[in-house]
């Protein structure tokens, strides 16, 4: 209990809305009474947590909007009061002064000066504290994890939009809303964000600096964003994308036109649908840096799925591969409409368990698969007829999606061709294989699209002269990784789990796609070295104890030759 918080009785807090209160220091701190308990909204400096409201005699929680230092200084002194802090899921980030070659602008941004514990709020979720239900709306803008929350209080629509906003036609600041070096990315999020919050028509809106506004003070606020997007040149169809977001490419099939990697709706004559791929919806701009404070996936266009294309549930979600440009919305979808998702048996462990793989591009959180799906095999969905072919290149765990309905085959390749759908878009910490493109040449044609979809460039007619030139490029990329590096540079190392448990098993795999045998050896920490062979085109597989906290996994060749090097840390808890 924090009943002691307060001892005043001459009240600096200003009643905006019957039930919610005002108070001033380095932000408007919000108090939403429910009669001798109530919530804040940010904290401010911390001084509103010795002055509370003369009727309320506890404090059930802290949410903050986003981590600025005027927001979010007193939440540390909340958190020793023993109140809750809730913040965006990454958390609030004290401040640092490592700043030697630094092109984030928002490292230069005040924060908080000490560090404190929050409690994640995910977005489009209801909590509800000391009787008083807050609805989580991710609103980008002023940070790319921003968010507002939604409240009613007697009987009147309350938006918090921390720092969205401040006046009618005026941002508090600029600088926050510039996510790279020299870009306007916090602009077109305020955009959007602006314009949804005055969809959803409050009563009144509550900035964290500035003056009660309306619904229509946030449409004027966008639009004069909107001339400073239009003179530095950002995002210029960013409202005509709002306006339409999907593109009927046919009755039963829908692209998103905003999403960042391609995100398409196979939609039954039952209105169910399911998407291949669901990353990040409606992309207008990301940070320069990948930290999860840096991306947050939202659900922006889904309204106009439902409402003007005849969507009735999306069922699920088949990624192409594991890349958060892939699959970070899932968990967003599940939890707000109940979608499931469909993974294939060679990367479900991925979406399951990401802290046991070293592999570039993972998203944050777990996802369990609520289907696993054997590749090969084909299987129906509505009037669906849908076929999982291994695909590697781009990484090595992926798949080409074939789907069959009203007369036509459609493949969907994920991110194995670039923009112009012909350069070669591989990082070799996915684990290349020196033939992969060769092959994946080889099952376009064999598989006979009508059509390929990829996951940055727009849908293809798969021509002879388009296959050719695809079959030809992956086949000079094989042979000139053939020539360019020794032999155990063309090896693959696999080691999984990275993050074993006390007393759990690593397992070692060896793997050789080039057409020479390799004799080597294997050193796994403190072990004397082991002979290994691994056959062309094979593979060597082992399974040993890790001896050491941090225990060491080479594969070495003939002498002077590059070693293949891997570790495993030991004693990190997994479920």
């Amino acid at each position: 209990m924090n009943d002691s918080l307060s001892s005043s009785r001459v009240s600096s807090w200003t009643e905006l809305v019957p039930g919610v209160l005002c108070r001033t220091d380095t932000c408007h701190v919000y108090a939403v009474v429910n009669g001798a308990r109530a919530i804040l909204v940010n904290v401010g400096d911390g001084s509103a947590l010795s002055d509370l409201p003369p009727t309320v005699r506890h404090v059930d929680a802290v949410l903050l909007t986003h981590g600025a230092r005027d927001v979010a200084e007193g939440a540390a002194r909340a958190a020793e009061l023993g109140i809750p802090v809730f913040a965006p899921e990454a958390g609030v980030r004290p401040v640092g002064d490592d700043l030697l070659d630094e092109y984030d602008p928002r490292a230069f941004l005040p924060k908080p000066t000490r560090h404190v514990e929050t409690r994640p709020l995910r977005p489009y979720r209801s909590y509800t504290f000391g009787g008083v239900e807050a609805v989580v709306l991710p609103t980008p803008g002023a940070a790319p994890n921003a968010l507002s929350f939604q409240v009613v209080s007697n009987g009147r629509h309350v938006i918090f939009c921390g720092d969205l906003v401040a006046e009618r036609g005026q941002l508090p600041r600029l600088a926050p809303t510039q996510w790279t070096y020299t870009g306007g990315e916090g602009l077109a999020g305020s955009i959007l964000s602006l314009l949804d919050l005055a969809d959803r028509a409050p009563d009144v809106v509550l900035p964290a600096h500035g003056s009660p506004l309306s619904a229509d003070d946030l449409r004027f606020t966008a639009e004069r964003v909107w001339q400073l997007v239009k003179l530095r040149g950002h995002n210029p169809r960013l409202l005509e994308l709002r306006e339409r977001p999907y593109e009927e490419l046919r009755p039963w099939l829908l692209v998103n036109r905003t999403s960042c990697a391609n995100s398409t709706v196979l939609k039954a004559q039952s209105g169910r649908a399911v998407f291949i791929d669901f990353g990040y919806d409606f992309a207008f701009g990301q940070a320069i840096v990948t930290t999860r404070e840096s991306r947050m996936p939202w659900l922006y266009t889904l309204p106009d799925l439902f409402e003007q294309h005849g969507v009735t549930a999306v069922e699920a979600v088949i990624p192409t591969h594991f890349h958060d440009d892939h699959v970070a919305g899932i968990p967003l979808l599940r939890d707000t409409f109940g979608s499931h998702l469909w993974a294939p048996e060679n990367f479900a462990d991925i979406l399951a368990h990401p802290e046991r793989h070293r592999l570039p591009c993972l998203w944050f959180e777990p996802m369990a698969p609520d289907r696993v799906f054997p590749l090969g095999q084909p299987f129906r969905w509505e009037e669906f007829t849908i076929t999982l072919h291994e695909y590697p290149g781009h990484t090595r765990f992926a798949v080409a999606i074939l789907v069959e309905a009203h007369g036509e085959r459609l493949l969907f390749v994920g991110d194995q061709y670039g923009l112009d759908a012909r350069f070669l878009n591989y990082t070799y910490a996915n684990g290349l294989r020196e033939h992969d493109f060769a092959d994946s040449a080889d099952l376009i044609e064999r598989l006979a699209p009508d059509l390929v979809f990829g996951g940055h460039h727009a849908p293809v007619k798969p021509t002879r002269e388009w296959l050719a030139d695809l079959k030809g490029r992956g086949e000079r990329l094989r042979d000139l990784h053939a020539t360019l590096q020794p032999l155990p540079s063309r090896l693959l190392l696999h080691v999984t789990p990275i993050r074993p448990r006390f007393g759990e098993a690593v397992h070692v795999k060896v793997e050789n796609a080039t057409p020479d045998a390799f004799h080597g050896a294997l050193i796994a920490g403190d072990a004397s070295p082991s002979p290994i062979l691994v056959p062309p085109h094979g593979t060597f597989e082992t399974t040993f104890m890790p001896s050491a906290p941090l225990t060491k996994i080479e594969v070495r060749g003939a002498p002077g030759d590059p070693p293949l090097l891997s570790h495993v840390t030991l004693g990190v808890a997994h479920e």
